[in-house]
């Protein structure tokens, strides 16, 4: 049987400890709502500051250890530089290695093992092209051992090397102006000057570089050097993405500094009431409900307001200068340095040159020229690799490494130029079928005759061209000209 004296204590104990604990409580801070100056804009986007700091950065500061660190930062910071670099650096990806070009089974043998299984080959050729865009350089150093081979090659960043001549090494301090420079690369130093500094000789390295022979190039040790490093083709964007993000950001900031919405109280909300000061609070109350409203809202939310309160949209269109003309042309210049192709881009007026080629031509005849380089790269990549296992071979003996065509033809393409060539009698048919990759066929060896037909004279000694109407033979043709009575 339940005792509910017993059971009225211990409810009571309860509450008293419960009472006991509340009252111990520090009390809680009540913060007022304040109200928002007119002149003092919401944080809209939590990127703007970063980016605007950053921004600000790579136009003013000049402290920079060489050129190669502020590439990095122009290329982080600019969508139209990274996306051109990345588009040309992928087309290094379509490459084939044609190893039956090589002389005999160890040499083909030995480059396979290395390009598929040794080595991650995509990844190489495409960095390889990254860096030629980006530094003009791209610096590898060789590991592998006599009679093993090449193991790996492990990429060096570009901004902490330094290449010097017999003058130079770890632990040697010269200096090299206009007048001694240093013109032949003999060693490689890694973080010079630095704790863990390393000196790598030149014939354990492989540099990938273009347009160095008579490049100029100062170091982050102050060293003048003449034609032993690349020439990067961000040289001459620097002060084009400089002035294009000191127009954005001054447009960002001209626009976060002008009012944008304002909110006006009719007087409907306050005709029914005769006293000032309470008419003074009641729109202070209006508006204190108004801003806690906004402040509330969700991104996906609209604001249901009272039919005396109106929200003004400001038309800011007029206010701000237009930038997007001067945008176009610093991304049109960015397309022309980089050599990017511009046709499908709608962009084919900015050709480098005047009127010569286009500038998908142009672009195609620089990306061509660095495939280029990385084609002799990997045939002097494919011999010392030879050299270290001991198989003799010359350099037309190895395999070649075929890039694909920047302006290749799309099948239709294809198709209309070889029915052109066999309708014209150009080609035989079995030319036209090799051409779309289709199967011969037997007597597809002749050409399609267009001669014309064979004319024979009459006895009159005109020529035969079947009945042709007479002159004015025809209904409703004369010789004379018609008149008014007609």
């Amino acid at each position: 049987m339940i005792n509910h004296r017993l059971l009225a204590i211990g409810m009571s104990e309860r509450r008293a400890w419960y009472q006991f604990w509340k009252d111990s409580q520090p009390p809680r801070k009540i913060v007022s709502s304040g109200r928002v100056p007119s002149n003092k804009s919401l944080r809209v986007a939590a990127g703007i500051p970063d980016l605007m700091r950053d921004t600000e950065r790579l136009q003013k500061d000049s402290n920079y250890d060489n050129e190669f660190d502020m590439y990095d930062l122009m290329l982080k910071l600019d969508p139209e530089l990274n996306g051109a670099v990345r588009a040309v650096s992928l087309t290094a990806n379509n490459y084939e290695i044609q190893f039956e070009r090589g002389r005999n089974a160890a040499i083909r043998d030995a480059i396979r093992e290395l390009v598929e299984e040794r080595l991650d080959f995509d990844d190489i050729m495409i960095n390889s092209m990254r860096n030629m865009m980006v530094y003009g350089n791209d610096i590898n150093k060789i590991v592998g051992r006599e009679g093993d081979g090449i193991t790996d090659l492990q990429n060096l960043p570009i901004k902490q090397i330094t290449i010097v001549d017999s003058r130079g090494g770890i632990d040697s301090v010269f200096d090299a102006t206009e007048d001694s420079p240093i013109t032949k690369a003999e060693k490689y130093l890694l973080r010079e000057m630095k704790l863990n500094a390393k000196e790598i000789p030149a014939s354990e390295i492989m540099h990938i570089k273009i347009d160095y022979r008579s490049n100029w190039f100062v170091d982050n040790r102050g060293r003048k050097t003449y034609g032993i490093w690349g020439a990067s083709r961000f040289s001459a964007l620097k002060q084009a993405i400089r002035m294009k993000y000191n127009s954005l950001n001054n447009r960002l900031s001209l626009e976060d500094s002008m009012t944008k919405q304002y909110i006006t109280i009719n007087k409907e909300a306050i005709e029914h009431i005769q006293d000032p000061a309470e008419q003074n609070e009641r729109l202070t109350h209006i508006m204190d409900e108004v801003i806690s409203l906004f402040e509330g809202l969700r991104g996906d939310q609209i604001p249901v307001l009272p039919h005396y309160v109106e929200l003004h949209h400001v038309d800011l269109e007029n206010s701000l200068p237009e930038s997007g003309g001067f945008l176009d042309a610093i991304n049109a210049d960015i397309a022309a340095v980089l050599q990017v192709p511009r046709v499908a881009a709608g962009q084919e007026r900015g050709s480098t040159f005047a009127a010569t080629f286009n500038a998908n031509l142009w672009a195609v005849q620089a990306i061509s020229r660095m495939h280029k380089i990385l084609e002799q790269t990997c045939m002097q990549l494919f011999s010392l690799h030879l050299d270290l296992l001991g198989i003799p071979h010359k350099r037309i003996d190895l395999p070649t490494i075929r890039f694909d065509a920047m302006d290749s033809e799309t099948p239709l393409n294809v198709m209309q130029r070889a029915t052109m060539g066999y309708d014209a009698g150009l080609l035989t048919l079995n030319q036209s079928l090799d051409m779309l990759n289709l199967p011969e066929t037997p007597d597809g060896n002749e050409r399609k005759d267009i001669s014309p037909p064979n004319l024979q004279p009459k006895e009159n000694g005109n020529t035969d061209l079947g009945d042709v109407p007479d002159e004015n033979t025809q209904p409703g043709a004369t010789d004379v000209a018609p008149t008014e009575e007609d």
